[in-house]
């Protein structure tokens, strides 16, 4: 009987480890790389995904300190010149991107979108600070959904 029941435990623990690791095997990822900056700079920020298959649309919610940092433009990459591209700014500290094609695109390792700030001059000291993404949807041209996890790594900003 208490064979039986460590197997039972064992199914148990092994199916959780199996569903949970389940939507982060094989998902595309969507970064954010590390940055250096002085107060006064201007800094293009990529966003950048590892690799996809059939891209068509995009949508995206950041978030950012703008305290420290002030959104100027948002751009399209070489790699995304096929797709219409929307930059929605107007709440400060929030900026959401959505972009859309009829056709997919693919690739690796490629940015996806620049995001261009100006970091105050009021900065003093040595600060790190994150674009945060707190919402991404990636679609395939067949309207269906590409998982993806987010990795976004800091902005160092110093004088």
């Amino acid at each position: 009987m208490k064979q039986c029941s460590k197997w039972v435990i064992a199914s148990i623990l092994f199916l959780l480890i199996a569903f949970s690791l389940q939507g982060s095997v094989g998902a595309t990822e969507i970064r954010i790389p590390p940055i250096k900056a002085r107060p006064s700079q201007t800094i293009d920020i990529p966003i950048l995904v590892d690799e996809v298959d059939n891209l068509a649309g995009v949508r995206l919610i950041l978030s950012y300190d703008q305290e420290i940092l002030l959104f100027k433009k948002g751009t399209k990459t070489e790699q995304t010149d096929s797709l219409m591209h929307v930059v929605n700014d107007t709440k400060p500290g929030q900026l959401i991107v959505v972009m859309a094609g009829a056709r997919g695109i693919k690739g690796k390792n490629f940015p996806i979108f620049t995001l261009t700030f100006d970091v105050k001059n009021s900065v003093k000291g040595n600060r790190k600070v994150k674009i945060a993404i707190t919402e991404a949807q990636l679609m395939s041209d067949q309207s269906k959904e590409i998982k993806c996890n987010i990795k976004v790594d800091p902005i160092t900003i110093s004088p």
